[in-house]
């Protein structure tokens, strides 16, 4: 790869495109979570904070692995790249756990069959 600005800026273009399906649904999520805020507002702002922990991720991460390819110089090349990695995957977790709490935040406690039954 070629190192300085522009193999740099290469490298972390073409991450991007690689995830373009990727950062397109997310971009749909924070959408459909901004334009749905006032109906469920809890379950909207977590949906949002996820997506965007997720967005800031995978933008962080392409760029943290492009710098570091640029300037391979480093005797601890692997053990960087191990650490973008390990946060990347924690970041994601936390995003993901964001996304799962707005589907089970504001839901009634009373079971399916009893609710039916004392409308």
């Amino acid at each position: 790869m070629n190192s300085g600005p522009g193999g740099t800026i290469m490298f972390l273009v073409s991450q991007l495109i690689n995830q373009g399906p990727v950062l397109f649904v997310y971009l749909v999520a924070g959408y459909f979570s901004i334009i749905y805020m006032s109906r469920a507002r809890l379950p909207s702002m977590l949906t949002l904070i996820g997506v965007i922990i997720l967005f800031a991720t995978i933008i962080g991460q392409s760029a943290a692995q492009a710098y570091l390819f640029s300037n391979r110089t480093s005797t601890s090349f692997p053990q960087l790249t191990q650490v973008i990695i390990v946060v990347g995957s924690c970041l994601r977790a936390v995003g993901i756990g964001f996304l799962v709490a707005a589907i089970f935040v504001g839901r009634n406690n009373t079971p399916p069959a009893d609710r039916y039954l004392r409308e």
